[in-house]
Formats: C-alpha cells, sequence, structure tokens
C-alpha cells in the first residue's frame, strides 16, 4: 500500500492532455487586485457612511462583481455548466462541511483570543444586530467565496499543486481583511473553506462553511470575553486535534495510506480527481508575490497604527479599562419609555462594594438590573440613585444591563422635538442612544414619520470617561390620526 502514495503522487504532476494557458491566472489577478484595491478605498468610505448597506454593496460590487467577470472571461463558447455550481452530491458532505465549521470556528476564535490578549486588546463583546448578521451570513459568503474558490483556487491550481494553492489563497484571504490582529482567524478560515473546495470542488458547500463561521463567531465572542477559560491555548489544541481527526475521515482516499504523515497530508491538501495541468510561467508568480508583500505591508502598517491607537486611548483614559454604554428606548403606547441601558466594562471597578448609578429623571424608575446576564438587587441610595448588590462569586468582567421606564412627559421642550439630557448611569468613555417607536404609540419622527427607529446620538471612546453629554432632541412630534399606525 505504500507505493500507492508515489503512484498517486506521479498521477497528479502527470501532464494532462490540455493546457488551461495561463489566462486564468491573469484574469483570476485583476479580479482580486480590483477587489483590493476598490475595498479598501470605496468599500471603506461606503461602511463608514452606513456600515450594514455598505458592507453588502462592498461585498456585491467589489468581491462579486469581479469574480463574476472573471469566470465569463475565461468560460468556452459553448462549454457545459460549471460544475462546482451544481448542489452537493451527498447530504454527507453537507453535515461533514457544518461538523468542520462549528470545531474550525471554535479554534479560530481561541487563537483570536490569545492575538488579542498579547496585543493587550480589548476582546469583542458586543452582539450583533439582525441586520449584520444577516449581511454576514448571505452576501458576504456568497461574494468571497465566488471570488477565492471558483476563481482564485482554482487558477492558483494551474500554477502550482492543489495544496500550495490551497495556502496561497488562504494567505490572500487572511490578508484581505486587512488586519494582522485577525489574521490567525481569517487564514484558518480561508485555509479550511478552501479544504471543502479541494474536497467536494462544490461552490456551495464552500458558502455554508462561510456562512456558519460567520455567524457562529460573532456569537462566541462575548462568551471568550465573559469565560476566558473556555478558550484557554490548551483547549484550542484539543479542539485544533479534532479539526484534524475530521480532515482524516473526510473522503477518503481511493488507496488505502498507511504512513499516517502521508494520509494527513492527503486529508488536508488531496484529492481522488487528477489535478490541472500546471502551465508554470514566471511572469504570474512575480506579479502575485509583488502584490502580496505589498498587502502585506500595507496590512501590517494599518495594524501597528491601530494597536497604538488603542494603547494611546487606554493611556489617556483616568482609571484605566474603557466603560462603554448604550441605551434603547422605546416608546410605548401608553406614553411611557421602556430603556434598557447595557454598560460594558473592560474591568469591573475598583470599589465595587459601594457602586451607584443613576438616572437622570425624577420620575424613572428601574425595573430590573442584570450583571453578566443573571439579575442582582438594587438598594434606593438617593433620589434617582441606587446601589447596586454585587454577585458573589464576582463573574468575568462583562455587562450590566439597568432596564427602566419613564413618562415620555418627564421629556423637555415638547415644541422642539423633545430636549432631553445624554447623561450616562455612571462615568463613560462611549455613549450611544437608540430610539424605537412602537406600533401606534401616537408619535412620529419629525423628519421621517415613515422610519420606526433611528439612532439619536452616538460617540466614539477617544476622551477621558464622563456621565454628561449634553443635551439634544428626539426629533418627535405627535402623529396626525392619518399617521397612527393600525
Amino acid at each position: 500500500m505504500a507505493e500507492s502514495w508515489t503512484a498517486m503522487q506521479a498521477e497528479s504532476a502527470s501532464p494532462s492532455t490540455s493546457s488551461p494557458g495561463t489566462r486564468p491566472v491573469w484574469w483570476a489577478l485583476g479580479a482580486f487586485a480590483a477587489c483590493v484595491a476598490m475595498t479598501w478605498t470605496a468599500g471603506a468610505l461606503l461602511q463608514t457612511w452606513r456600515f450594514v448597506p455598505g458592507l453588502v454593496l462592498t461585498e456585491l460590487l467589489f468581491f462579486a462583481t469581479p469574480a463574476y467577470v472573471a469566470l465569463t472571461r475565461n468560460r468556452q463558447p459553448g462549454a457545459a455548466p460549471d460544475p462546482c455550481f451544481r448542489p452537493p452530491r451527498s447530504g454527507r458532505d453537507v453535515l461533514w462541511t457544518a461538523g468542520l465549521a462549528v470545531v474550525v470556528t471554535m479554534v479560530a476564535v481561541a487563537k483570536g483570543v490569545a492575538v488579542r490578549q498579547s496585543l493587550g486588546l480589548p476582546l469583542p463583546t458586543q452582539l450583533l444586530s439582525w441586520p449584520l448578521v444577516l449581511a454576514l451570513a448571505v452576501p458576504a459568503p456568497l461574494a468571497e467565496e465566488l471570488l477565492f474558490r471558483p476563481v482564485l483556487q482554482r487558477a492558483f491550481a494551474t500554477l502550482w499543486r492543489p495544496g500550495t494553492a490551497l495556502l496561497a489563497t488562504a494567505m490572500l484571504f487572511g490578508l484581505v481583511h486587512g488586519s494582522f490582529a485577525r489574521f490567525p482567524e481569517t487564514f484558518l478560515l480561508g485555509l479550511f473553506s478552501g479544504v471543502v473546495f479541494l474536497k467536494t470542488g462544490n461552490y456551495w458547500l464552500c458558502v455554508l462553511f462561510h456562512a456558519l463561521a460567520n455567524v457562529l463567531g460573532p456569537a462566541l465572542w462575548p462568551v471568550a470575553a465573559q469565560q476566558p477559560v473556555l478558550f484557554h491555548p490548551l483547549i484550542g489544541l484539543a479542539l485544533t486535534a479534532a479539526v484534524l481527526a475530521l480532515a482524516w475521515h473526510w473522503r477518503p482516499p481511493d488507496t488505502r495510506l498507511r504512513i499516517w504523515r502521508a494520509h494527513l497530508r492527503w486529508a488536508l491538501f488531496g484529492r481522488n480527481e487528477s489535478p490541472p495541468n500546471p502551465v508554470g510561467g514566471r511572469a504570474p508568480l512575480v506579479v502575485f508575490w509583488a502584490g502580496t508583500a505589498l498587502m502585506t505591508t500595507l496590512v501590517a502598517f494599518v495594524t501597528v497604527a491601530e494597536v497604538q491607537h488603542v494603547r494611546a486611548v487606554k493611556q489617556r483614559t483616568p482609571g484605566g479599562p474603557q466603560v462603554r454604554q448604550r441605551d434603547e428606548w422605546r416608546l410605548e403606547t401608553n406614553a411611557v419609555i421602556v430603556v434598557r441601558s447595557r454598560v460594558e466594562f473592560e474591568q469591573w471597578p475598583a470599589t465595587r462594594a459601594s457602586w451607584t448609578f443613576a438616572l437622570g429623571y425624577p420620575d424613572a424608575k428601574v425595573t430590573r438590573v442584570e450583571v453578566a446576564g443573571e439579575p442582582v438587587e438594587t438598594r434606593v441610595a438617593g433620589a434617582g440613585t441606587f446601589e447596586l448588590v454585587w454577585p458573589e462569586p464576582l463573574p468575568p468582567p462583562g455587562t450590566v444591563e439597568v432596564y427602566w421606564e419613564m413618562p415620555v412627559t418627564m421629556l423637555e421642550a415638547p415644541e422642539r422635538g423633545f430636549q432631553i439630557r445624554l447623561q450616562a448611569l455612571v462615568p463613560v468613555n462611549a455613549f450611544a442612544l437608540r430610539l424605537a417607536l412602537s406600533p401606534g404609540c401616537g408619535y412620529v419622527f419629525e423628519r421621517a414619520p415613515d422610519r420606526r427607529e433611528d439612532t439619536v446620538f452616538s460617540t466614539s471612546g477617544n476622551w477621558p470617561a464622563r456621565r454628561i453629554f449634553g443635551t439634544c432632541g428626539l426629533g418627535l412630534r405627535r402623529a396626525t390620526p392619518a399617521e397612527v399606525a393600525p
């Protein structure tokens, strides 16, 4: 059986009857260059304008469009439909892809935790909004996998062996996300998405892998921030072993391999079908490595700037770690504003025994308080001031959520759109307020009566902690009978 591996290598290296030429490689490199140039410029501006719509437009215009042009240019007239776009061949492949996506994503988050802790960067703690989750689950995988699998990975396989083409594509996938802090995660996800394409030759399974990773990854980050022991490097090693075991048993080779190193190499980089004939040529290789070196330099520069910025902000922040508050106000039909104030801590306050928070309105009342998702008690400490009873044992640093409500009549200047005092519960470095209107509440936004919610105020975290952020108007007015929703 040992000779079978040698025979398989010889078969893979044997030239095919027709050479595909270097034209697919040039179109693939051109599509990727256009993607990088437009994503890092126009795409960044679009996402600054409106993040979720900008992200969707970036994926469709700057990932999917160049990929589609490269595919159509390389397609011969009268050729059969591309087999990679056919439905998956078996349900077993679907289940195997889903299982591999779950375990690989857990390994990627564990590696991301280690990198961020080594650089002194905070761990993401915010749950993503549903529009953003939907954007990450549908257009992003469809567009990115279209560029990286049928276009780039398949074109590189005409220059190198399939395993080398897979590694090159995964490296570009990691770099295009523009951050070395995220590179271990994105490289790993790009690598195993390429393994799925190598084993199955199916674009839709790669989309499934990518979509599951994009949804599961953001859901795991708050867990990693609150329970870091679950993402310890040793846990990451155990999960890595599980990933290799899945790859080992997925689509075994036509002939069994006795040498375990040969079997593992085949599990990650081999396939039953003979690869396309490498065409060679120095020009595509020179362009590839020159472009990769330029991308690496730019990503390194941006990453260093980001890390220095985060550290400078921490040094300017009295008391050390940042505290952020996000308020979600909802105006109900009984003219009562129901509020959830979410205060996010990088570290718990040092004086927890007497930690108090204050509401900025006299008739406001607290209905519930949770620390790291668990309900806790509060005591009245004064007019509008409440003392928090911390749980024992104290959970890892995370979030305090205060649920409270007040009548809309407590707001000032109704004739000017209802003025409010922007006051955080405790001194914070960043503050945001979003207002939603319940159907039939009797109020509408003056400038956009059809809109049901709006971000009223939002700051960054680039200044020292404070509690008062001034005043602003909600932009509300009473609805006319025709504007009141049924």
